[in-house]
């Protein structure tokens, strides 16, 4: 079983572990998918970010949130994070609440990354247009409560599934009983789906 986002807690080798601000690198040393995030509203280095990718193609999650308003310094930001990514072509895990064109916008200028969108709660159209992107989204139990959700299900597009919680055996239990949920969904075995991509991409 494969966790595509949680954040730092008990040591786990099956996990992409990610931060929202840089200051919390060293939260990282215990996990072989450590993923250094930005996100808008906590304290991050760009300067960090192009440490960090010295010693581990992961970074994210970094994204733009219309709740913590300066979206054009956001933008910024995302942008030259991107950027950084670019320069070893760095798996991204984005952050995205409101702001789609210009999330898509910046994919389009950086295309050959790989990119997961982490707890994707769109539309259809949204998750179609991110894929030609280099995108895959990933779903979290949130995404069950939305209108596209058994849309998506249906539509034959790959996803990813994470728990959004710390490690642990609480994140382990949370990811276990989603992965069957969705297999009841969709007749498919989604734990062994999420573990293939990971065996080919992380």
């Amino acid at each position: 079983m494969f966790d595509s986002h949680c954040h730092p807690g008990k040591p786990t080798s099956n996990a992409l572990v990610c931060t929202a601000s840089t200051l919390d690198k060293h939260l990282l040393s215990y996990f072989p998918y450590p993923s250094l995030g930005a996100l808008p509203g906590y304290n991050s280095s760009l300067q960090d970010l192009e440490e960090w990718l010295k010693i581990s193609p992961f970074i994210g999650e970094i994204g733009l949130d219309r709740r913590f308003g300066e979206k054009e310094r956001q933008l910024s930001f995302f942008r030259e994070a991107l950027e950084v990514a670019s320069s070893v072509s760095a798996l991204v895990t984005i952050h995205q609440v409101g702001y789609t064109d210009e999330i898509l916008k910046a994919m389009d200028d950086h295309r050959g990354l790989t990119y997961i969108i982490h707890g994707f709660t769109g539309s259809l159209e949204t998750a179609k247009e991110m894929e030609k992107r280099g995108g895959i989204i990933s779903l979290s139990p949130r995404a069950e409560k939305t209108k596209s959700f058994k849309s998506i299900l249906s539509s034959g597009i790959p996803f990813l599934t994470e728990s959004d919680e710390e490690t642990g055996e609480e994140e382990e239990k949370a990811l276990s009983s989603w992965n069957r949920t969705l297999s009841l969904y969709t007749g498919r075995d989604i734990e062994a789906q999420v573990e293939e991509w990971a065996k080919d991409n992380i």
